[in-house]
């Protein structure tokens, strides 16, 4: 039971036991790992609010310990940031496990693998350590950015890894490629998707589906010198007014790698959204939108070597847009969790206080994943996890309590349990599939 898990997750022997190993925690002191880990996890998710004189206040109103603000400074050391993260990892082995009906999905795939990243900017003097683009984001020499990646099927999270801004996705696309396993299915953005990567992909017999990268060629065999011109495309699509078209095509110049292409027409407000960023982008640089380049970008290609006997054509994007379940993760982590907002100009105090927000994010997944499955069970229906985060939110100090002592987490999570069904509900949006519309129709 997740309870039971969340237990002994947060005992404070095993909490201990790693703020001893990582060297946080050398002798017998006033603060423990234990006192300052809560104090990190539930209370600096509150964002830019939460000072140094707060912390030691909360340390003592919850702890009984009295420190000193300069004696609580010099604890926010490398070895704490090293113990932070050992606490996390510790939870990165729980799960957030869809509910629905996946049995379509796991009959043809071992892990559906989504990653993607998010970045914020940081304060001028940590640009040592996190590189920013000087001006490319808020007018910061110094950014980070969180890569997160987890396993849809058996909710198992993957990685998560903090690094320097300017470390792009296509950067972590060519060395994040060691644990790549048969009958993964990969669904990635299109700065994760270099050819040397899918290329990886289908030598290790697993699967992608992403889209087509604008300045990626498409083959019709691999002898063939010349690219497919994609304009013969759209000329089908428009005349005969077909939703969608499916050819057999190789990617890559060099890599020739076969793969389906799944062509269809963009909608008006798509291409008009792609024409504007191309075209501020062109003009920052002084160069023109090529004619190439607006023929394509009124199409959707998506590419994928999963055979049509597993998905068809129709399926390819309803699959692919379960990767925006990550999009909507990232904003819940800035807007409820806080993850950008921080008061401190010491960087392992800045990485203690994230850690920390990321601590609390993964519970909370945990949690939430629990109550979606209960409420899945008996209701039949999906709860928000937007919802859910805002709701938990206001309830932090009730859940700090609760995992204090083991038999009130049980309690907490039945009344949650209780409510859910309530205020929790996920809302369908006028026009588009619910989550559980999407993976249903796969089968």
């Amino acid at each position: 039971m997740l309870a039971e898990k969340i237990n002994f997750v947060f005992d404070p022997g095993n909490i201990n036991s790693l703020a001893r190993k990582s060297g946080f925690l050398v002798r017998k002191s006033k603060l423990d790992g234990f006192q300052f880990l809560f104090s990190l996890v539930f209370a600096y998710h509150r964002g830019d609010h939460f000072s140094l004189l707060d912390m030691v206040s909360y340390l003592f109103k919850d702890f009984g310990i009295k420190i000193t603000k300069q004696s609580l400074h010099d604890r926010f050391s490398s070895k704490a940031v090293g113990f932070l993260k050992s606490c996390l990892d510790n939870l990165l082995s729980q799960r957030i496990q869809y509910p629905g009906n996946i049995n379509i999905l796991k009959s043809h795939f071992n892990r559906i693998r989504i990653k993607d990243s998010t970045k914020f900017a940081l304060p001028d003097s940590f640009s040592k350590k996190y590189k920013g683009y000087r001006g490319a984001l808020h007018n910061s020499s110094s950014m980070i950015s969180i890569q997160y990646e987890y396993d849809f099927l058996s909710g198992q999270s993957m990685d998560l890894r903090l690094t320097n801004g300017v470390r792009n996705d296509q950067s972590d696309s060519r060395e994040s490629t060691h644990n790549i396993q048969e009958r993964d299915l990969f669904l990635r953005d299109l700065g994760y998707c270099t050819l040397n990567f899918l290329s990886m992909v289908n030598s290790a017999k697993a699967y992608f589906v992403c889209r087509l990268a604008p300045k990626t060629n498409i083959y019709p065999c691999t002898t063939s010198k010349d690219p497919i011109d994609v304009k013969d495309y759209l000329k089908k699509l428009k005349k005969h007014q077909l939703h969608h078209m499916e050819v057999e095509v190789f990617l890559g110049k060099k890599e020739r790698i076969p793969a389906r292409a799944v062509i269809s027409l963009a909608d008006t407000a798509t291409y008009e959204k792609r024409l504007r960023k191309t075209s501020k982008q062109a003009r920052s640089t002084g160069n023109r939108v090529s004619t190439a380049f607006k023929i394509r970008a009124q199409l959707n290609i998506m590419v994928t070597n999963v055979p049509r006997r597993f998905l068809g054509a129709e399926n390819i994007r309803t699959v692919y847009s379960l990767r925006w379940q990550i999009e909507l993760l990232f904003k819940v982590w800035k807007s409820q969790a806080t993850i950008n907002e921080f008061t401190t100009g010491k960087i392992e105090r800045f990485e203690c206080q994230l850690y920390g927000k990321l601590i609390w994010i993964i519970l909370n997944m945990n949690i939430f994943n629990w109550l979606q499955q209960r409420i899945y069970k008996h209701k039949k229906v999906l709860c928000s996890v937007w919802k859910y985060f805002k709701h938990i939110k206001n309830l932090s100090d009730q859940l700090m309590e609760a995992i204090k002592v083991p038999r009130k987490i049980i309690n907490f999570m039945e009344k949650l349990a209780e409510i859910a069904p309530k205020i929790l509900l996920l809302e369908r949006k006028k026009g588009k599939l619910s989550l559980n519309q999407a993976v249903n129709s796969l089968a």
